[in-house]
């Protein structure tokens, strides 16, 4: 009789701790599938900060496409060549500056192709531009979806700093 008592007693337990933990994992399921997919630009900066790279994505606050990233520089981002290609150009919204501290830390992305049309940086201590919707170039132009070239430079080449 002891033994069908511990037995019951352990088939109970065991239902028990299933059901309190089925919905455990699926709330926690949820959660890191919502969590991955919403990644933020402060996020994408805490994991990959020093890693030498740049990111531009066509989103606010690093949402929408990641239209990539490189520690290189690229002179034409509606080309085919570089790390940024054809429909990247002019789409960008926010930026990540992941490079590492020292010399040449602070990128600095132009209106135009081959570096023209005015520019705006972004710093390795700045980090990061949630929206260039309030920024503009050197030349007045709107920086929102208005990027279509970027190169490493040091800090004191820039004039204007995205924020």
């Amino acid at each position: 009789m002891f033994q069908h008592r511990t037995g019951v007693a352990a088939a109970a337990f065991g239902l028990a701790a299933l059901g309190l933990a089925l919905p455990g994992t699926a709330a926690q399921a949820a959660t890191a599938g919502t969590a991955g997919a919403q990644a933020t630009c402060s996020s994408v900066w805490t994991s990959h900060r020093g890693d030498g790279n740049v990111w531009a994505f066509s989103g606010s606050n690093c949402s929408g496409d990641e239209l990539g990233h490189t520690p290189s520089w690229d002179s034409n981002w509606s080309n085919s060549a570089g790390p940024f290609t054809g429909s990247d150009n002019d789409r960008a919204t926010s930026l990540v500056n992941t490079g590492t501290q020292g010399g040449r830390d602070t990128v600095a992305f132009y209106l135009g192709s081959g570096y023209e049309g005015g520019h705006g940086c972004v710093t390795f201590g700045e980090k990061y531009v949630t929206d260039l919707s309030d920024d503009t170039f050197t030349t007045g132009v709107a920086a929102d979806n208005a990027i279509s070239s970027h190169q490493w430079v040091t800090e004191n080449a820039c004039s204007k700093f995205f924020h």
